[in-house]
């Protein structure tokens, strides 16, 4: 069909572009389509209004002062008594406890918090929630407090129930416990009447941290303003990150359950809760627009338009403010796009943007889109560079698709923290603009990112964690676009050598950028200084209860640049060969190490990480020979580690450099499994005696199933063919409980030891002997 852009005929009737445009408002309202756009404007709404709470709640945390404080979790219900009385002397109105009391402790300390309650002479709330019976489990069980403490207290629900996407916007008026409707406890602090079923928005404009809140542990010691408590209702809960209670609110990123049952009751007191009044009011506005606007020419269209849409984007932010609810606007501004669209499809095409603009992989804005966005700014906005640690290696693993796919789960993430325009600047960095103003800390604005990108990403039923660092340029009035973006990722790539989050562009980092390649010139007199030294991570028999292994990591201490982390050297000297000679460095300080340790009654295996390609390389091989016939290398005490993607390279080579090794009397281990693409049944024919899980696969294992199935699939078979099993990331005591639950033999991470120098491993690991590396 031919279209006559400049004739009456291209529009037709003037009721044509109407009609389309009310059809697409109703499609998108009936459909629910506009639900996203419905949530990042509702975001933005809440930046704009955004405000502090009221004094009417206060929160006493049971937080990470307070877990120190009192080492003995679950505390004593004496605790809570004590609690409850110092609240009472305080002069709180009311006091509830979200937390579970539904099984017992002993019998004095049941009946010390049951007498609490019973003398108690202000309200008593205690909380009672329905969960999952077990992590593999549909069936649901309901927790009660014990009848002792029921009996004269009231009882409130405290489940909160997210998205699906994870973040939590409603919330319930009541919940069935126990066959009966309970009301949630912020409609119970909030004094408010509803049924079971029923759920309402809660306020997310409310900022968490201007919430009143004291430290549990200040509480019982009286470090608070007496007048603080007085005349309030409290709410007494868990903050600490170790005790989970946790969730991610739009715009305020994760915060604790207590918090949200106080924001859910805040809304409920101030009636601010943002319930939709449906699209309609927003549509008409919108058609009276585009009455005006299809009688238009030219420039006027697009200010009827652009009219129409400001006042639709308005009209729920007024709503809002007023407290009468909010107003749908997806409906409204889908008529806009539709009716602007046709009015004016010549300039639609031109916004759409050319090609040359756009990464053509993932769909986003390019290097040179962003470029042309610098040279039109004004001067002083914020770049924000983002880098994805090892995405070459990703990329290599899962192929280019894959990997534009994994930045877009995390530009998904971004845009969910009202990043809408990101740029990809380069396959493995994104770039975005920061917030402006003082008011806006960068640390504190890249923070809530990191912790927003930090969970694993499921690509190819695969999980990746991104490991992001961030650096942060200013456009001034002038600078070239290119350099400021270049700018930024060098300081991003400056974040990941000193190991920070993240750092700001300075004139300093311009001059010293290219230190690093003159490390391998000096790696001769740093091992002769012995500033490079090994650091030994712990590994704990989970059987046995006792230290019994340990990972050997380089450390390089530089005089005049501190503390060098392997990532900014190792690879340098791998591209000038020269890791033949730090890894010989490091064995022979292992060795001399460990036969110490030996010595004095306790051996420990310690494990060394060796190159791919130093396998195979002969002087490495008669190196380890002449070491072992001169006495100074014991098999017994040693073990190479391998990564599996390494191994799977050239899996023929790395089969024979095993085999040398193996013949030794050397144990082999495989690095890292579940990251390559081996299975363990191919890997058996490897002469390896352990396999080491990755710790993306162990950091989430209690929270999600496929990683769970995994694990224990892993450690069952491993079993099978013959080897051990060590899990890498054990960061808790639950996760270790876990796997001493699985079976695993071995557990390495932070909860069991950080890499520490020789002395303090010998410490941890009671061996009676000073140590030969005292670095």
């Amino acid at each position: 069909m031919h279209l006559r852009f400049s004739g009456e005929r291209v529009l037709g009737s003037r009721a044509l572009p109407i009609l389309l445009a009310i059809l697409a408002g109703l499609a998108v309202y009936i459909s629910g389509g506009g639900a996203a756009i419905e949530r990042a404007l509702h975001e933005g709404r809440d930046m704009i209004r955004s405000h502090s709470a009221g004094d009417r709640f206060v929160l006493v945390e049971i937080d990470a002062k307070s877990l120190r404080a009192i080492n003995d979790w679950p505390w004593p219900r004496s605790v809570h008594a004590n609690a409850l009385e110092a609240l009472e002397r305080a002069g709180a109105s009311t006091v509830a406890f979200d937390v579970d009391f539904s099984s017992f402790s002993s019998p004095d300390e049941d009946a010390r918090f049951a007498g609490a309650i019973d003398s108690a002479t202000v309200p008593v709330i205690l909380s009672t929630f329905r969960q999952y019976a077990s992590q593999h489990s549909a069936e649901e069980i309901e927790s009660l407090p014990l009848p002792s403490f029921r009996k004269n207290a009231q009882l409130a629900a405290v489940n909160i129930f997210p998205d699906d996407d994870g973040l939590v916007r409603s919330y319930p008026m009541a919940v069935v416990t126990g066959g009966v409707p309970r009301p949630s406890i912020g409609a119970m602090l909030a004094g408010a009447a509803g049924r079971a079923g029923q759920s309402f928005p809660i306020d997310t404009a409310i900022d968490p941290e201007t919430i009143p809140h004291i430290s549990y542990i200040d509480l019982l010691n009286g470090d608070i303003p007496a007048t603080l408590l007085a005349g309030k209702i409290v709410l007494v809960g868990a903050s600490a990150i170790e005790l989970g209670d946790r969730y991610p609110i739009p715009g305020h990123g994760v915060v604790s359950g207590p918090a949200i049952q106080l924001i859910a009751a805040e809304t409920l007191r101030t009636g601010s809760s943002p319930v939709s009044r449906g699209p309609w009011a927003a549509m008409a506005v919108a058609l009276f627009a585009l009455l005006l606007a299809v009688r238009a020419r030219g420039a006027w269209q697009a200010a009827w338009l652009i009219s129409a849409g400001l006042l639709t984007l308005a009209l729920p932010l007024g709503f809002e403010i007023l407290h009468w609810g909010t107003v749908e606007t997806a409906p409204a501004l889908f008529m806009l796009v539709v009716a602007g669209t046709w009015l004016g499809i010549a300039h639609a095409l031109k916004a759409f943007g050319s090609v040359r603009g756009t990464d053509q992989l993932s769909g986003l804005a390019n290097r040179r889109t962003l470029e042309r966005e610098l040279e039109h700014a004004k001067g002083g906005n914020a770049l924000i560079a983002l880098r994805i640690g090892g995405y070459a290696d990703l990329a290599t693993l899962l192929g280019p698709v894959r990997g534009a796919e994994l930045v877009l789960r995390l530009v998904d993430r971004l845009r969910g923290e009202g990043i809408m325009d990101v740029y990809r600047i380069e396959e493995g960095a994104l770039a975005f603009f920061g917030p402006a103003g003082p008011d806006t800390p960068a640390g504190d604005f890249i923070g809530s990112l990191a912790e927003v990108l930090r969970p694993p990403v499921e690509i190819a039923a695969r999980r990746m964690a991104a490991d992001c660092v961030f650096g942060c340029a200013t456009a001034a009035r002038g600078e070239a676009a290119g350099a400021v973006i270049d700018h930024a990722l060098l300081a991003a790539d400056q974040a990941r050598e000193h190991g920070q989050l993240w750092e700001n562009h300075s004139a300093e980092m311009a001059g010293s950028r290219d230190w690093r390649f003159s490390l391998s010139g000096e790696l001769d007199a740093a091992m002769a200084a012995e500033h490079i030294w090994v650091a030994f991570q712990p590994k704990l028999d989970i059987a046995a209860g006792r230290i019994t292994a340990a990972e050997a990591l380089v450390r390089w201490t530089h005089p005049e640049r501190g503390d060098i982390f392997p990532d900014s050297f190792i690879p340098h000297l791998e591209k000038n060969g020269r890791m033949l000679d730090l890894t010989l460095y490091v064995l022979d300080r292992v060795m001399e190490q460990a036969r110490r340790w030996s010595l004095a009654g306790n051996p420990i295996n310690v494990a060394v990480n060796v190159s791919a390609p130093l396998l195979v390389m002969d002087a490495f091989v008669g190196a380890m020979r002449e070491r072992l016939d001169g006495g100074t290398l014991l098999p017994s005490l040693l073990t190479l580690e391998i990564t599996e993607s390494a191994s799977m390279e050239d899996p023929e080579r790395a089969l024979a450099g095993m085999r040398l090794f193996a013949e030794m009397g050397i144990r082999l281990s495989i690095d890292d499994y579940g990251t390559g693409q081996s299975t363990l049944s191919y890997l058996k024919h490897f002469p390896a005696s352990e396999i080491k899980i990755d710790k993306s696969f162990v950091l989430a294992i209690r929270d999600n199933r496929n990683d769970q199935a995994m694990v224990r699939s892993t450690i069952d078979l491993a079993h099978e063919l013959g080897f051990a099993v060590v899990a890498e990331g054990v960061e808790d005591a639950a996760v270790l409980e876990y796997l001493r639950a699985l079976g695993c033999d071995y557990a390495q991470g932070w909860h069991i030891g950080r890499p520490i120098p020789a002395k303090d491993f010998a410490k941890l690991a009671g061996i009676g002997i000073v140590s030969c590396n005292a670095a």
